[in-house]
């Protein structure tokens, strides 16, 4: 392992570098991480993960679990997240019209955007049903087990498919997750005819979603609209009106953002 944190070759700081390897680890996870794992996924010795990220936790932006030793996020990571999320273009184009969409709808409305491979929901607006979906702000999930992600790999340029699909395999989330490439680049080539997208529990089991893509003036899809809902209330027959709404309030949204 190289537990050098000096300059690269590429001029970067390698030490800065290994702070954001930590970091992104961290995100990944959804779970408190052992410096033993920290270490090995990052490639550093552990004396100088150990020492990184004690720097992180006297910080605030890492926490040390008292029962397990283990390592999360901290509160100013998801801080910055908010301060990120609140300048928004996008953020800002889609208050108030996605709370009229759920209101018209009965269901919940996300609005996600790509992150190097997978989406990164950056507002949402909940339902007000006693039974419904709620998903955490800011949460990354991978692209090619949601609807959002869907239409956001169907709006990119072929080599940025083929790229995202080299990275490795794609994971089984749920057992309705698309796994194989070709499977999804069907899938794709279907989204791309359709103009939208469906996941039926490929994300989470008992959660259904309808996603539509958001383009900017040029034309470039640059988000994505879904609306989500228990399994219990996903009807097929329903899809072509969810779909319609769903593109009005993109438009809507297409409108906001070319100002």
């Amino acid at each position: 392992m190289n537990g050098s944190v000096g300059e690269a070759a590429d001029g970067t700081v390698k030490s800065v570098a290994k702070v954001l390897d930590l970091l992104e680890h961290l995100g990944a996870a959804r779970q408190p991480v052992g410096i033993s794992d920290l270490a090995r996924a990052t490639g550093l010795h552990v004396s100088t993960a150990h020492r990184l990220l004690r720097t992180l936790v006297c910080r605030g932006f890492v926490e040390q679990r008292r029962d397990n030793r283990r390592y999360a996020l901290g509160p100013r990571v998801h801080a910055l997240g908010g301060a990120y999320l609140g300048g928004s273009d996008i953020v800002g184009a889609a208050y108030p019209v996605i709370d009229e969409l759920r209101d018209r709808l009965g269901e919940t409305i996300h609005v996600a955007v790509w992150d190097d491979g997978s989406v990164l929901e950056v507002c949402h607006a909940e339902t007000t049903q006693p039974v419904g979906v709620s998903l955490r702000l800011g949460r990354r999930d991978p692209a090619h087990a949601t609807a959002i992600g869907k239409v956001l790999l169907a709006g990119r340029e072929a080599a940025d498919l083929e790229a995202f699909l080299a990275r490795g395999p794609l994971a089984a989330v749920t057992p309705q997750t698309i796994t194989a490439p070709a499977a999804l680049r069907r899938e794709l080539e279907q989204v791309r005819l359709q103009h939208y997208a469906l996941d039926e529990e490929e994300l989470a089991d008992g959660l259904c979603c309808v996603g539509v893509p958001v383009r900017d003036r040029r034309g470039l899809v640059v988000a994505g609209l879904s609306v989500a809902m228990p399994r219990a209330r996903f009807d097929r027959a329903h899809v072509p009106d969810w779909v319609a709404a769903l593109n009005r309030t993109a438009e809507r949204l297409s409108d906001r953002l070319s100002y």
